[in-house]
């Protein structure tokens, strides 16, 4: 729960600044970048948000209370809000001894997307702050969401207006004032949604009621009880029903799962939820129980394809399995429950654990499916299906992982501006990739489930205290220790540069010797990832010490290396 704050010391009234008009063209989002002293100088703890939704008009009016925990000396906070949106005041809030509430103005800038805050006094490290924003304006609406997100203005089948909001790349900032940075999660928030009464409003976690106003208004409230990403804060709006399942967790608990859909998909998402429900129940078994089991999980069915919105998952599929006997979007989202929304990058340039992760995830669904249906063969089978449908679509530009600091975009997006299918598909060939050369089943799977969780005690946590940030450097030390030795190079190789490795493979009359070309970017570092060889139809595990590697064959004798298509390289020409 939240709690109050008291100020130490309010200081007089100040003037307010007024916003002046957002220049044209807008600015460009900056989500992500180095934080300055201004924002690093306190964490956020808790938001509550209240946001009337005008569809008629396609506008927005909003209150944001933000508390806050100063961690370094300073007279000023720095918060993100989209340009388009024009700021009407800022109050700093104190609670004095009798209960009573104090709210003082306080001068506001506004530069592009920042919002400067000019408090009256150093606030000292250890102190709290609360801020009263009010807001609101045309928010930006959604070029291609949610990839390029904003706000989606959609109707219903009978023309009842539907809206949502996808903000995953540019940030929550798109429609509420927040510190806009991947390393800063609340501990907690509440949103407050005004709308038409004739229709429902959706967000985040638990319902807490709706009050109808009695002038065609009504407002929603839920609240988020535990840490949850700025972008993770959505909401849906239209005149939605609510089918519900009942689902028994493999880990022991019971939960009533709501989607919320529009009437004209109704029947379809009570036919597909058997599905979705199964999803749920593979993702807990192999990962561990569903991180947010106090705030509950709910599937929101929205006018653009999904996202991973914790406690709700944004749903606008075709709801039909796919050809590997699941739902691969709603599977996708609800994986990053897990991978990303329970173990989160603190930094954009570790964005790829969320997608790799999530994305091969699915390879890991399809296997369980066929392996239920028709065995271990038939599991085996599905698996390097599912994987080799992406095998080769790789742009090789970006790193996975680079070391600078990078922005959002320069992350999720090429420098031409396309999109960077490298976070999903390269990413999930490299973990691929660790399953073979792990050789354990076991030990692999052991080694994500400790990325989440990384002690069967942490498993019991619903409090908060099992979200965590997580980082490149984690994922190296899980997989090095499952595999018992150091895989630093491996991981220097296939995510701290872009290019592949290439296999140069030398067939001599009686053997079949084998070297990794490893990318000059990658300098010095031992790649020395196992590769297997089918002799006559028979597949042999080489190991590759110091990236060579030889294995004896009989003249004549058929040979196929990496037959099952197990490892992530490109081929390299045969020397001589």
């Amino acid at each position: 729960m939240r709690r109050l704050l008291a100020l130490s010391v309010l200081a007089a009234s100040a003037a307010v600044a007024q916003p002046a008009a957002p220049p044209l063209p807008l600015p460009p989002n900056d989500s992500g970048l180095p934080l300055e002293p201004e924002q690093a100088a306190f964490d956020a703890t808790y938001y509550d948000l209240a946001v009337a939704v005008h569809p008629e008009t396609r506008t927005i009016d909003g209150t944001l209370t933000m508390e806050a925990r100063v961690v370094q000396p300073t007279a000023a906070v720095l918060l993100d809000l989209d340009a388009p949106l024009a700021v009407a005041s800022v109050e700093e809030v104190g609670i004095l001894e009798d209960g009573s509430e104090v709210a003082l103005p306080r001068q506001f800038e506004r530069t592009g997307n920042r919002l400067r805050v000019l408090l009256a006094r150093t606030v000292q490290p250890g102190q709290g702050l609360r801020l009263r924003i009010a807001y609101g304006g045309a928010p930006r609406v959604a070029p291609r969401p949610p990839w390029d997100g904003g706000f989606t203005w959609a109707e219903a089948a009978d023309g009842q207006p539907w809206v949502a909001v996808s903000c995953q790349v540019q940030g929550a900032d798109l429609w509420w004032p927040v510190k806009d940075h991947p390393s800063d999660r609340a501990d907690s928030v509440r949103v407050a949604l005004t709308v038409p009464s004739d229709l429902r409003a959706i967000s985040n976690g638990v319902w807490e009621g709706r009050t109808d106003h009695g002038d065609g208004t009504a407002t929603e409230r839920w609240f988020v009880s535990q840490p949850i990403n700025n972008y993770g804060v959505s909401f849906g709006i239209g005149p939605y029903e609510t089918v519900e399942a009942e689902y028994a967790s493999p880990v022991g608990y019971t939960a009533t799962v709501p989607f919320f859909v529009l009437p004209e998909r109704a029947a379809d998402a009570r036919r597909q939820f058997p599905s979705l429900l199964e999803d749920l129940d593979f993702l807990e078994r192999t990962f561990g129980p569903y991180p947010w089991r106090a705030d509950g999980y709910a599937v929101l069915h929205t006018p653009y394809l999904g996202m991973e919105h914790q406690s709700l998952i944004a749903y606008g599929a075709d709801f039909e399995d796919n050809e590997f006997g699941f739902d691969f979007l709603h599977f996708h989202e609800l994986a990053h429950e897990w991978w990303a929304n329970l173990a989160s990058a603190s930094d954009w340039r570790d964005f790829w654990i969320h997608e790799s992760f999530a994305n091969y995830a699915e390879a890991l669904r399809a296997e369980d499916v066929a392996r239920r249906r028709g065995g271990a063969e038939a599991a085996d089978r599905a698996y390097l299906a599912y994987l080799a449908r992406t095998r080769g679509g790789y742009n090789n530009v970006i790193p996975l992982a680079p070391r600078p600091t990078r922005t959002t975009q320069q992350v999720y997006q090429l420098p031409d501006g396309g999109g960077n299918l490298d976070i999903y598909y390269k990413g999930g060939w490299v973990i691929h990739t660790l399953r073979y050369l792990v050789g354990d089943d076991e030990r692999f799977l052991g080694a994500m489930r400790s990325i989440l969780y990384p002690t069967p005690e942490a498993e019991s946590v619903v409090d908060g205290r099992q979200a965590r940030f997580v980082s490149t450097a984690d994922v190296v030390s899980a997989f090095s220790r499952a595999a018992d030795r150091d895989l630093s190079g491996v991981f220097e190789v296939y995510v701290r540069q872009p290019e592949i490795p290439r296999l140069q493979v030398d067939r001599q009359p009686d053997a079949v010797t084998l070297r990794w070309l490893v990318p000059p970017a990658a300098g010095d570092a031992v790649f020395d990832v196992p590769v297997e060889v089918a002799v006559d139809g028979r597949p042999q595990r080489v190991e590759m010490p110091a990236g060579r590697g030889r294995l004896a064959v009989p003249a004549g004798a058929t040979v196929e290396v990496d037959p099952s298509g197990r490892i992530l390289f490109d081929p390299a020409p045969s020397p001589g």
